[in-house]
């Protein structure tokens, strides 16, 4: 066959002299070539042009190919081959497709109704189709391409991600986005299964604690208990039936102890949605799903994956109340020395003994911008601090052994322990 009109002519007959291969299968090999054409029409047409090639060399006897050959092409191609070799030299048994089996046409059919399916529940504007990596048909693709030697194919994979894309695409009126797709089909072309999953919503707002002893988060006792009955996520979580997702997620711009209270404009927080069925929602309807005696949620905006990252490492001054008891009393010109000394200071906190078990020992400075001072009886006094982000409240007025300095504690020698603490403001701006 030195005579075939082109490289890629001898190309195609190496492939078929090899292997096996259905129109889709061979097409696909020789992808770059051809503007415009599906992978099944580029293989008819190769398989074509070959066929009419083979068919000027029958006919003027000046065969360049065994006959042994052109049955082997004629098994491994199919039609319009195989009609020309029955016709001239002998009856043929086609092969299935070295790569897919003949199956590929009704593996994309299949897998398109598959993802329909899948579709049925779901809200969504945008979808993606992804393909896992490794299958089998992959591996025998690999195998072809390797001993070929050839450089003009696209793999399965993306075939296969492409046919059904477009099909999706159309009987669901939606377009494809490859950034941030409402809903990304995974398909597995082993086991013909697909995987769904929608794209996280992401939800802006605050929240506030009115009551004490509740954590931002489910906090489980040692035995597996909820150590308290009430949580900002628990909150959040009823919104997994508004959403009909699998799970909620909570970012919040850091976090205050549990039996603080969060008072004021609220704590900045981002709700995150995972895998969500359904994207169409009302402020109003989410707010109102919110509603907590104890825990108040509102959400504001919609958000975005990258606004988490901002929320988190926001540093906020805060402005506190602490009610404080002392068993030895307190007069009025103790208070005015901790104003005094407190005021636009500088505080070197060790971690804390109580949460040393959870982070590491190290040694942070924080500023107190503002502090005052006011006695509510022998025995108690009210500060309000206005503070840097990460102090920790307590520790300043208790010293925690030494490991808080200054504080309230040592410098007027006495034994001061916070009976409640409260965040009054979480200054945004």
């Amino acid at each position: 066959m030195s005579r075939l009109s082109s490289e890629l002519l001898d190309e195609v007959l190496k492939a078929l002299l090899n292997y096996p291969l259905c129109d889709r299968c061979l097409g696909r090999l020789f992808a770059k070539y051809g503007l415009g054409l599906s992978n099944s029409e580029r293989g008819r047409a190769l398989k074509t042009l070959l066929a009419m090639s083979m068919h000027k060399e029958l006919i003027s006897s000046s065969n360049t190919l065994s006959k042994e050959e052109l049955t082997k092409i004629a098994e491994n191609g199919g039609n319009p081959i195989s009609d020309l070799i029955q016709y001239y030299v002998e009856p043929v048994n086609v092969k299935k497709c070295y790569i897919c089996g003949n199956k590929l046409d009704m593996l994309i059919n299949e897998l398109t109704i598959k993802c329909l399916e899948l579709l049925k529940d779901r809200d969504f504007k945008s979808l993606l189709v992804g393909v896992e990596r490794n299958s089998a048909y992959e591996e025998r693709e690999k195998e072809v391409v390797s001993v070929l030697g050839i450089d003009s194919w696209e793999s399965i994979r993306r075939e296969i991600k492409r046919e059904v894309g477009k099909r999706l695409h159309l009987f669901t009126n939606t377009e494809p986005s490859f950034r941030e797709p409402d809903v990304l089909l995974v398909l597995n072309l082993d086991t013909q299964e697909v995987r769904i999953k929608s794209s996280q919503i992401f939800l802006k707002g605050y929240y506030l604690k009115l009551g004490r002893y509740i954590s931002q988060r489910w906090w489980y006792s040692k035995d597996g208990g909820l150590k308290y009955k009430v949580s900002v996520e628990g909150v959040a979580e009823k919104l997994i039936s508004v959403f009909s997702g699998d799970s909620v997620l909570i970012h919040a711009a850091g976090r205050e102890d549990s039996d603080a209270r969060m008072l004021g404009s609220g704590r900045p927080l981002i709700i995150e949605i995972i895998n969500p069925r359904k994207r169409k929602y009302e402020l109003e309807e989410v707010n109102n799903a919110l509603h907590n005696e104890w825990v108040k949620i509102k959400i504001t905006s919609t958000s975005s994956l990258k606004e988490i990252e901002e929320v988190k490492k926001a540093r906020r001054p805060k402005i506190y109340r602490v009610i404080a008891y002392t068993p030895e009393g307190l007069d009025e010109e103790e208070l005015k020395k901790i104003e005094e000394k407190l005021s636009n200071s500088i505080i070197y906190q060790r971690t804390p003994k109580r949460i040393l078990r959870r982070k590491k020992d190290v040694l942070r400075k924080r500023t107190i911008h503002k502090l005052i001072a006011r006695r509510l009886s022998k025995h108690l006094i009210e500060l309000i601090i206005m503070c840097e982000s990460g102090l920790y409240v307590k520790e300043v007025i208790t010293g925690d052994e030494g490991r808080t300095n200054p504080s309230v504690s040592a410098l007027l020698s006495k034994d001061l322990q916070p009976v409640f603490l409260d965040v009054l403001e979480y200054i945004k701006d």
